[in-house]
């Protein structure tokens, strides 16, 4: 049969919601909302609002149903939502945004009641907006791509020192109106055993995200980048009290938690900040500061390690390994010795002695020992070390070996 010959039907509202994609997110919600005779939200994978159409009153999303948690295709089946709309519960239903494969957004129609017979009426309509709101989203992504990646030519000239004028960097950065005449300090953010062949680029990339919404909700010009597994991020200080900024940082990085929980993240995301700076030229130090912080959280559990917060440790962590192995056994090798030989516990009690700062009650209570068998075991290990345990240097000598052995994992 010709193909002339047959008769296509295309409906209006095709037309409609192309003629108004042209105006953007905002464009398709507005004419979806003026079809449906219904509200209309458009929101990222964390529910912020990108779009609204319609609405009385601000809406909250309570609840999506669960299979969005796993996307497995690029066409996913429209569900039942929960929103609240004026602290009233309200029914919605909701569809996917999905692009190449990864959730992108959500839109949202509130509608008083949900049934069946209603989905199956709008499917097709909400269906043609979602996909319209994934092509724009994806020339948004392709434009802020094209330009991430000449700020992140900049951004990494700076974390590796290779601008050294100040003025020039104040001019670069001016570009994207970020103020390098302000004081920045480095904060690195992590994912533990990362593996590039996982899905872990993917969480990555949602871990930026998250960390650029942050920063913007924080009325800060986001000043960040990706490099394998982490997000770097050059964090402006408004105010000049220590104490107080590091307050605020520790704010940032628990909101960035707090959302990056929501997406089952949030237990392997490790962090590391370095010092502050007010000469943007030098911020490579403070980069190299982040690091250090951050391996040494990592080795000692600190859930937020900044740089100047490590005394010794930072000291022994960059130190040659050769020199603090032979200042360990020199220190504590005969004693280490001695419980090899004879299955001993003396280690672990001199180990309890020293973080409970040389306190004999303190300590026998941490091991569930009368004092007494604590102080015969003290006396035992001065035997063996040939050394006095309340000599002041013998004390710091005890605690830097236990800090290279916790940090080196001798």
């Amino acid at each position: 049969m010709d193909l002339v010959e047959n008769t296509f039907f295309v409906p209006d509202y095709l037309h409609d919601l192309l003629v108004a994609s042209e105006k953007g997110l905002k464009g398709i919600c507005v004419e979806l909302a003026s079809l449906l005779s219904f509200p209309v939200i458009l929101t990222d994978p964390l529910f912020n609002q990108l779009a609204t159409a319609k609405l009385v009153h601000e809406v909250e999303i309570n609840y999506v149903d669960n299979q969005y948690r796993e996307i497995t295709g690029d066409k996913p089946a429209i569900v039942s939502c929960q929103l609240t709309s004026d602290g009233v519960q309200k029914k919605g239903i909701c569809s996917a945004i999905i692009l190449d494969g990864r959730l992108r957004g959500y839109l949202f129609v509130q509608i008083d009641e949900v049934s069946d017979e209603t989905i199956t009426r709008i499917h097709s309509i909400i269906a043609y907006a979602s996909s319209l709101c994934s092509l724009e989203l994806r020339k948004r992504l392709e434009l802020k791509q094209e330009r991430q990646q000449f700020k992140e030519a900049f951004i990494y000239d700076l974390l590796y020192g290779n601008m050294k004028q100040k003025d020039e960097i104040i001019s670069y950065g001016n570009i994207w109106g970020w103020d390098f005449t302000q004081s920045h300090t480095i904060i690195v953010f992590s994912l533990v055993d990362f593996d590039y062949y996982s899905e872990d680029q993917k969480h990555i990339d949602s871990l930026f995200f998250l960390i650029e919404r942050v920063l913007i909700e924080s009325n800060l010009k986001p000043i960040a980048m990706k490099k394998r597994g982490e997000v770097i991020v050059i964090y402006q200080m408004l105010g000049e009290e220590i104490d107080k900024n590091q307050n605020v940082i520790k704010e940032f990085i628990q909101r960035v938690m707090t959302q990056a929980k929501m997406m089952n993240m949030n237990t392997r995301i490790a962090t590391g900040i370095g010092r502050e700076s007010t000469n943007p030229e030098e911020l490579y130090k403070s980069y190299q500061e982040a690091k250090v912080a951050y391996e040494v959280g990592l080795l000692l559990n600190i859930h937020t390690p900044f740089f100047n917060g490590l005394g010794l440790e930072r000291i022994l962590y960059k130190h040659d390994l050769q020199d603090v192995k032979e200042y360990y056994d020199h220190t504590l090798g005969n004693l280490e010795k001695y419980d090899q030989d004879h299955g001993g516990e003396l280690m672990h009690t001199l180990e309890f002695y020293a973080a409970n700062h040389y306190d004999v009650t303190k300590t026998a209570d941490a091991l569930f020992l009368h004092r007494n068998t604590l102080r015969y075991r003290l006396k035992k290990i001065e035997e063996i070390l040939d050394k006095k345990l309340d000599d002041m240097n013998v004390r710091l000598n005890i605690t830097a070996a236990f800090k290279i052995k916790q940090l080196r994992k001798i």
